[in-house]
């Protein structure tokens, strides 16, 4: 289901009303681009894999957050991608070149998903933060997305790992 809507950015006027607003530090930040009481465009969806998708977008932005190599967590998003190989070929009619650019995710199935993370993760541990170990990656990115709830609880990645 694809609902495209207009929404303005502004407190609540009414108590007891109910809007759209951030539960995280990405969602923050991207909302925090857009000037108060400016009507904006939104394409609501409700992603099967919406978890997976905020796990593998806060571990970007962590990633980005945390390094020198990229200027932004779409940078690190885009070049991660081609990194992995999760990219394909397309020829550029200005440079008469071939190139390789990052594949989109809105089609992505969950078993690819969850192989373009561990990847992902496989990455930054080894190379871009190298002695980062997975699990405390891991950890530290669920916290972040709001993924991990109460302690002893299985995290996001546990469950699906497990088939729960």
């Amino acid at each position: 289901m694809t609902i495209e809507t207009t929404l303005v950015k502004r407190p609540a006027l009414h108590k007891g009303e109910v809007g759209f607003f951030p539960n995280n530090v990405m969602a923050e930040e991207d909302v925090a681009l857009i000037a108060m009481h400016t009507e904006t465009m939104h394409r609501i969806t409700s992603e099967r894999n919406l978890d997976a998708l905020k796990f593998l977008w806060a571990l970007v932005h962590k990633t980005a957050d945390n390094t020198d190599y990229f200027l932004d967590k779409d940078d690190a998003m885009a070049k991660l991608k081609i990194r992995v190989g999760y990219s394909k070929p397309v020829y550029d009619p200005h440079t008469r070149q071939m190139e390789v650019v990052p594949k989109s995710l809105k089609k992505i199935g969950d078993e690819q998903l969850r192989l373009l993370t561990e990847r992902m993760l496989d990455v930054i541990c080894t190379e871009i933060i190298p002695g980062m170990e997975h699990n405390d990656l891991r950890r530290e990115v669920e916290e972040m997305a709001g993924l991990r709830t109460k302690p002893g609880e299985p995290t996001y990645f546990r469950r699906t790992m497990d088939g729960q």
